[in-house]
């Protein structure tokens, strides 16, 4: 009994898969990963937003929201008397003496108005202060105005006219950093601003007004009319009598200088020319006697709304689409604009220039991240995919690829070493290499009767057994099923192989106990030799190559197992027998070939085709068939494709067979398409072989198989795998270009298996993807092939390939496809249909 590597690490595996620790973990990574957009942007914008970088954007917005909206209708109780430019030109040169002021009063106090404002200083004494402070008096509605000079001196009028007024306000102005009056400070130093002031006295002389808004709170101003747009009555016409006394009955009247390039003030309508000080006061007048202030909405609650809104734009939508998230950005930032407009309209100002920078950082950040996210994914994909397309999936051994590279390196020195170098014919000569072809018997044994399962770890173990046997130097692979190869170099001599085969003889021939299964199985070894510097093989004097060590390797284990299991037997050219068998096998392909070529014969062929239906993963229905060929031997009886086809390749018989097999199953398709109305949408797909795809002619081939067959082209599919392209890319490329031209359907076949990069996607044209069925049978097995998975479905999408799943052998695999590819895939495998006699299609298409 032997210590077994997989029962001491099982109990592990099964503790950290299930282990809660790590999937808190995973959970956590995603969660930060779907906020992290948000962060970002967060952690930038709200520093910014602190020291106020954002006020140019809120003032731009401002001051079109004003534009936008226009003019309100004004309040009349507002009268504004103008010191225009012509009341300038007919009374002289500004300021004014105290006299055209109280000849004004004077007319005023004859109209019965509320209230009657001045926006002008009179700080400094005149000798005329006496008969204005009379006029004053006797009105007793009078506001007066002051102001503080640069040094911060208050600025009141004289004493004299200051105790004739019932109050005197501020006419302070404030302009923002773009020299825009917005707001206006209710209160300073215990004295009301003008407007206020007024409106107090308003109240006094038995008027109803709106309550007033918090004194200790500055008022934002709502522009609601353009400077020029505000109704004035001229100085000059009060003073001659032209204006009748019902247009200041109880209004509030407001005496200011308009004249241009007096107390100029820039307003949002007004910058080139500006409004004048007395607008301000005019506006915030409307301003309290509509309550149509500006209501400045809380950070807080504007900063929570970007918030939940990045979070929707960073966290949820790029769980649907990267495209939706960004314009969502751009949407959520349109959005927000119109309802801080609508808002602005409802006397309410919302600030924009934070939320929308959040919504468009977040929006670029998501498309970043998932920009990044979907390269590192590829990344690993293709570093996974180059991984698995050089090493056995399930034991983590090489495949046939780095064996043949590494032989190929070996040759490359051996060529070398031929040429005049003393040193590199030292460094080389005597270089002994051997390749060990194994073959496990009694393995098919264990598959029947324990299980694929069971027979997998066993497989493992052998792999584990192998390393354990063999020098650290030396290469191992697994060549598929049960028949493993070792690659040892730099042999001192053949004798140190041999010992090493016997090793790994003893080893496998101990029980493996695998989950309370107690395993015994044996193997047969084949061994080549070749010594480094002989170009040729000194036994056939053919040219050595890869192919025929691992050829000859391969013919040694089948004459070792006709000797009977547990034998090794090294390679001499008297096993050439089987080679000669090789050489019947191609003489009666070629037989075959020439009989399904013959027009003549019709009941003879021994060439099949079966068809294996393609369904749709969205409703289950049959949508196309793909063509497949099958060799009933006259004497060998059915003959595997995986044994004919090589050697159809190798011969460049496989030309002759995919034209027959082509032909065949366009006209097979066609003749469906007219006898069953279920059928008349199916499409064939013909797999094209790499010498197929190397002929000049093979479009026109295609061509005229369609026009023979009546077959319109969009109901061939021509599936080809991943090495036939990359053998002539250029090549390739033109003629997959004219084919989809024509009409013809181009899929890549076994998509992830090849050795080719990731990028030549982008390089070729074709319609879908045929995904390899090893991806789907991992699709439970382990996070990572759950992973490339999604990754090559997304890859697929993101270049509008249509996917087929190949392989589906469950229910389990058959739900996950469905959830993952939705409407846009279809799916292939025994679990729906294994691969059909004609008939039997036929009586599927009678019965559906």
């Amino acid at each position: 009994m032997r210590f077994q590597f997989s029962e001491f690490i099982q109990p592990f595996l099964g503790l950290f898969a299930n282990h809660r620790v790590q999937r808190l973990r995973s959970l956590l990574t995603k969660i930060i990963w779907r906020f992290l957009p948000t962060v970002f942007a967060a952690v930038v914008l709200i520093p910014i937003a602190h020291f106020g970088t954002f006020q140019p954007i809120e003032f731009w917005a401002y001051n079109s929201f004003t534009n936008w909206r226009g003019d309100r209708p004004w309040d009349d109780r507002v009268v504004l008397v103008a010191i225009d430019d012509i009341s300038i030109s007919k009374v002289g040169r500004f300021p004014w003496s105290r006299d055209c002021y109280t000849q004004l009063l004077q007319k005023l106090n004859q109209t019965e108005a509320s209230v009657i404002g001045f926006d002008i200083l009179w700080s400094e004494a005149s000798p005329e202060d006496k008969q204005l402070a009379e006029a004053i008096h006797q009105s007793q509605r009078v506001v007066l105005s002051m102001a503080w000079d640069q040094s911060g001196k208050a600025l009141f009028p004289t004493t004299q006219i200051n105790n004739a007024a019932v109050v005197t306000g501020h006419i302070l102005k404030r302009e923002d950093a773009d020299g825009v009056v917005r707001q206006v400070d209710m209160q300073i130093q215990d004295i009301l601003s003008l407007g206020v002031s007024i409106l107090q006295t308003y109240e006094i002389t038995a008027q109803t007004i709106p309550p007033l808004p918090d004194l200790n709170q500055p008022l934002f101003i709502n522009w609601t009319r353009n400077a020029k747009n505000i109704p004035s009555i001229s100085f000059s016409d009060v003073i001659d009598g032209k204006i009748p006394t019902s247009a200041f009955r109880n209004k509030i009247v407001l005496v200011g200088v308009t004249a241009s390039g007096i107390d100029s003030l820039t307003t949002p309508f007004n910058r080139n020319p500006p409004a004048s000080g007395v607008h301000l006061h005019a506006i915030v007048l409307q301003n309290l006697l509509q309550k149509s202030s500006l209501v400045i909405a809380k950070n807080n609650d504007i900063w929570i709304f970007a918030l939940l809104g990045s979070l929707f734009i960073g966290s949820i939508l790029p769980r649907w689409n990267l495209w939706i998230a960004s314009i969502s950005a751009f949407f959520l930032s349109a959005l927000w604009l119109t309802i801080a407009f609508i808002a602005f309209n409802a006397n309410y100002w919302i600030a924009i220039a934070f939320p929308i920078l959040m919504f468009l950082l977040t929006g670029f950040a998501s498309t970043v991240q998932e920009r990044f996210q979907m390269r590192r994914s590829l990344r690993i994909a293709d570093a996974q995919i180059q991984y698995e397309a050089t090493h056995d999936r399930l034991t983590g051994l090489f495949n046939r690829i780095p064996i043949e590279d590494r032989l190929k390196d070996l040759l490359k020195q051996q060529d070398l070493s031929t040429q005049n170098s003393p040193i590199r014919r030292n460094n080389f000569n005597n270089h002994l290499l051997a390749v060990l072809w194994i073959s496990l018997n009694r393995f098919k044994n264990v598959n029947d009767i324990f299980g694929h399962p069971i027979g997998n770890l066993l497989l493992v173990e052998v792999g584990q057994c192998l390393k354990n046997c063999v020098p650290n130097t030396a290469s191992i692979a697994r060549f598929g099923g049960a028949e493993f190869v070792v690659l040892l170099e730099n042999l001192e001599n053949k004798q140190s192989a041999i010992e090493i085969a016997d090793r790994i003889q003893k080893s496998l021939k101990e029980p493996f106990l695998i989950q309370g299964n107690e395993l015994e199985i044996d193997a047969n070894i084949g061994i080549k030799f070749h010594q480094i510097d002989n170009v040729r093989d000194p036994d056939s004097a053919e040219i050595v190559c890869p192919e025929t060590i691992l050829r000859d390797a391969d013919t040694a284990m089948f004459y070792a197992k006709k000797l009977g299991n547990s034998y090794n037997k090294v390679f001499d050219i008297s096993m050439r027998e089987l080679v000669l068998e090789r050489l019947q096998l191609e003489k009666d392909l070629r037989k075959a070939v020439a009989i399904a070529q013959d027009p003549n014969v019709q009941d003879n062929q021994e060439f099949l085709i079966f068809y294996q239906p393609i369904v749709s993963l969205h409703d289950m229905q049959i949508v196309g068939l793909e063509a497949l060929i099958r060799w009933q031997h006259p004497e060998r009886g059915l003959v595997s494709p995986a044994y004919f086809i090589p050697l159809a390749e190798e011969t460049g018989l496989i030309i002759p067979i995919g034209d027959w097999i082509m032909h065949k199953a366009c006209l097979q398709i066609k003749s469906w398409h007219q006898s069953f109305a279920r059928a008349k949408d199916i499409t064939v797909s013909v797999n094209l072989s790499p010498k197929q795809l190397a002929q000049d002619d093979v479009l026109e081939k295609c061509l005229n198989i369609l026009k023979q067959t009546d077959l319109s082209p969009k109901h061939l599919k021509i599936e080809l795998t991943e090495s036939s392209i990359m053998e002539n890319p250029n090549f390739a490329a033109d003629i997959l270009n004219k084919m989809r031209q024509a009409g013809i359907q181009i899929y890549i076949d076994d998509f992830g298996t090849g050795y080719s990069s990731l990028a030549y996607l982008h390089k070729f044209p074709f319609d879908g993807l045929k995904i390899d069925r090893s991806f789907v049978n991992n699709i439970h097995s382990n996070t990572n092939g759950t992973e490339i998975l999604q990754a090559i479905v997304s890859l697929a999408q993101s270049v509008n390939a249509h996917i087929v799943a190949e392989g589906i052998e469950s229910l389990d695999q058959l739900n996950y496809l469905q959830d993952l590819l939705s409407e846009e895939g279809d799916g292939q495998g025994f679990f729906l249909f294994r691969p059909l006699a004609p008939k039997a299609i036929e009586a599927i298409f009678q019965t559906t």
